[in-house]
């Protein structure tokens, strides 16, 4: 069983903040999505993921990358490199199931956590600049 993560978090990051909310939302969901996927080794992704979340004091690079990478596992990407693990283990899932359309879900909430990731990012990015601004003047 999943432990949960609680949905209001010290963090003063708002972007680790809204991480782990959707995982304390999706967690469960995300663990059987990865699961039916890849097998133990996309649960282990995602329970890696969300053991980051609880250690982690801010959004760094590697929780970010593995964010993307579990979308790519969920949107059934097909770019294989030395990173990834053989495809050829990936259960055949049939596109009309209940599942297939759940999963699909998922990695539509997923990315829209992503996108607000980013755009939290530019906003963050255009607040240095015009401190920056301020400062020279």
């Amino acid at each position: 069983m999943l432990r949960r993560l609680p949905k209001k978090t010290l963090s003063i990051d708002p972007q680790l903040s809204a991480v782990r909310a959707h995982c304390a939302e999706h967690g469960d969901a995300l663990c059987n999505a990865a699961a039916l996927i890849d097998g133990d080794a996309g649960k282990a992704r995602v329970l890696r993921l969300i053991s980051g979340l609880r250690e982690a004091s801010r959004l760094d690079r590697t929780l970010r990358l593995q964010l993307v990478a579990l979308h790519r596992l969920l949107s059934l990407d097909p770019i294989i490199d030395a990173f990834e693990p053989d495809l050829s283990s990936w259960v055949l899932l049939d596109p009309a199931s209940p599942e297939v359309e759940e999963i699909c879900l998922l990695t539509d909430r997923l990315y829209d956590l992503l996108v607000e990731i980013g755009e939290r990012d530019d906003a963050r990015d255009a607040q240095a600049l015009a401190l920056q601004v301020n400062d020279a003047a």
